[in-house]
């Protein structure tokens, strides 16, 4: 299997991660809503439910989103000198690739912090390291993807808008 179709389906085994975590979220609102509201009695720890859902969902998906280029972006060089786009693209590759190795280096003791504290959420006593591993799984395997396409070069099954 090559490279690429093995990055495909990773990223794809995270995106319907991703997806099925904005599904929860939208469940565990509805159901909260629908007990108030016909019940009158409102289900615990929705908060924290939803928060750790919306975690796992941005940062599972971002590895997704930093491998199609599908930034929001605004073609202001692009459009007057298409010559450079593929120099530009590069540059943008390197600067997330910092980015990300920053992120990445900060995220890492305040990890640890909260794993040493043993701090857990207030309604249903969570462990906190589960609200920060998704964000760090998901910072660090950008990273990853970023460094893919350093090496790699940009996907060409990806066009310009970030769509296969």
């Amino acid at each position: 299997m090559k490279a690429r179709d093995w990055v495909h389906k990773s990223l794809l085994v995270l995106d319907s991660i991703a997806v099925i975590m904005v599904l929860v979220m939208i469940s565990l609102t509805v159901a909260d809503v629908s007990m108030r509201k016909f019940v009158n009695h409102p289900m615990t720890g929705v908060t924290e439910m939803v928060e750790l859902a919306l975690g796992g969902a941005f940062f599972l998906a971002l590895p997704g989103v930093f491998w199609r280029s599908a930034h929001i972006t605004m073609d202001i060089i692009d459009d007057h000198w298409p010559q450079w786009r593929a120099a530009l693209q590069r540059l943008a590759t390197v600067c997330n690739a910092v980015v990300l190795v920053v992120l990445v280096w900060h995220m890492w003791q305040p990890m640890l912090d909260v794993i040493s504290f043993g701090d857990t959420s207030a309604d249903l006593q969570i462990p906190k390291i589960w609200f920060m591993a998704p964000a760090w799984v998901g910072v660090l395997l950008s990273l990853w993807v970023v460094l893919l396409q350093l090496w790699m070069g940009p996907d060409p099954a990806v066009g310009k808008d970030g769509h296969a």
